[in-house]
């Protein structure tokens, strides 16, 4: 009995065991390396590598073809090129495979044929229940379960570590950047999909499934186009249920990046204006850039769900809080005057030269008292203008005490709920 389709993707991520059409002894070949990471990042499954010319590869038996295989893998790996691959499609549909990872490119993002070679293989795979995923994968790697069924070198120069975000990816290169930025940053990295052109199961679909790991707690994901928002709705619908933060980086904002989407992975990009609103509505959040969709990663994974959008901003800067000022306005997040108790209580701490009412610049009278930061913390928390905080330390060199003001919005934020985010980009000394 043919399997649900949601189903099949849920398998696709824990499979019992997986099959390599077109194995290598090399694991660094395409069809080496899905090998070397199942052995290595703890797939407790079955691996059965197939290759006609070897009796054995990486250690393990290797098979002449999917047909002397002991039972139906549930997942197939297709690693071999051009009609080779259109032929193991079939070969996995009548062997009773739940889902085929194609690695193979050439297909729709090359030309117009490749494209109906997509569609003629989509409905004979769909007519014996069996998921694509490719052409043009760079594959998929849940390392919670250790199924890590693909061919980046990003594994092999980034070790990785079970964590709670997900990722997922038309692009192979834009699933494992921002893997390998995030691990940096010691945060660790549970999925990394890559869908290649989406010709059956897309990014979306495969949204769906992942946002419902109840380990994760921010899902991240990179489009070109959106061919089906019925399932990105739906997986928003579901990460919502979860509180679960969804992020989108979406290319194609203009003509010329809708071209090249079209000659990366076939990709129709949609309407920039269309895209924004579609993601507003359903509650999805959209990153700017592969900086922004990397460096806001910790503050989701605080958990925080402001109240309101009013926000507190205080620097040692006065430039930096007149930027803060227009970013804030241009984010519509207000910063509304601190009520006049506040401003006393703020009179009282600072120096008579420092602005209290909402930006509050410190000025460089923090360089003389490191406790004039933590003092401030608390009046402010009270205010009711304070449903988010926002500290720039413009500058943090010699002589200012960076671990008191580190401790101090340390205690501070906890203590609040509030969202609370440092800026400093100078590196103490």
């Amino acid at each position: 009995m043919p399997l649900d389709p949601r189903a099949a993707l849920r398998r696709a991520l824990a499979p019992r065991s997986i099959a390599v059409i077109g194995a290598s002894d090399n694991p660094h070949k395409i069809g080496g390396r899905p090998i070397a990471y199942l052995g290595r990042f703890g797939f407790s499954g079955k691996v059965y590598p197939i290759n006609p010319a070897r009796a054995e590869v990486q250690g393990l038996h290797s098979f002449k073809s999917l047909q002397a295989l002991p039972e139906a893998p549930e997942v197939a790996i297709i690693a071999v090129p051009g009609e080779a691959a259109v032929q193991a499609v079939d070969e996995c549909a009548a062997a009773g495979v739940s889902v085929a990872i194609i690695m193979s490119s050439g297909f729709g993002e090359v030309h117009a044929d490749g494209k109906r070679q997509e569609a003629a293989m989509r409905v004979r795979a769909r007519a014996a229940g069996m998921r694509l995923v490719g052409p043009n994968s760079q594959g998929l790697a849940n390392f919670g379960t250790g199924a890590v069924a693909s061919f980046s070198t990003m594994f092999t120069e980034v070790p990785p570590a079970d964590g709670p975000i997900g990722i997922i990816s038309q692009s192979g290169a834009m699933s494992v950047i921002p893997y390998g930025l995030l691990r940096e940053r010691g945060l660790g990295v549970r999925h990394s999909h890559a869908t290649g052109n989406d010709c059956d199961v897309t990014v979306c679909e495969l949204a769906t499934v992942v946002a419902e790991d109840p380990g994760l707690k921010l899902l991240m994901l990179y489009l070109e186009g959106i061919p089906d928002p019925w399932h990105l709705a739906e997986a928003a619908s579901i990460a919502r249920e979860r509180d679960l933060p969804m992020v989108v980086l979406k290319s194609g904002r203009t003509a010329a990046g809708q071209a090249a989407a079209q000659s990366h992975t076939g990709a129709l990009a949609n309407e920039d204006r269309t895209v924004d609103a579609f993601l507003q509505e359903h509650g999805i959040l959209r990153a700017q850039s592969m900086a922004e969709l990397v460096d806001t990663a910790p503050l989701y994974l605080q958990g925080w769900r402001p109240q309101g959008r009013r926000l507190v901003a205080i620097s040692n800067s006065g430039a930096v809080c007149v930027l803060t000022a227009d970013a804030a306005t241009q984010a519509n997040m207000p910063l509304e005057p601190l009520q006049p108790a506040t401003q006393d209580a703020l009179r009282a701490i600072l120096p008579g030269f420092a602005t209290v009412r909402n930006p509050v610049d410190i000025t460089a009278a923090l360089l003389t008292n490191s406790h004039l930061f933590g003092g401030i913390l608390p009046p402010i928390s009270r205010d009711p203008a304070a449903d988010a905080f926002l500290v720039g330390i413009a500058v943090a060199g010699a002589g200012y005490d960076v671990d008191a003001f580190a401790r101090d919005a340390a205690n501070f934020a906890p203590d609040t709920g509030k969202p609370l985010v440092v800026a400093g980009p100078q590196a103490p000394l």
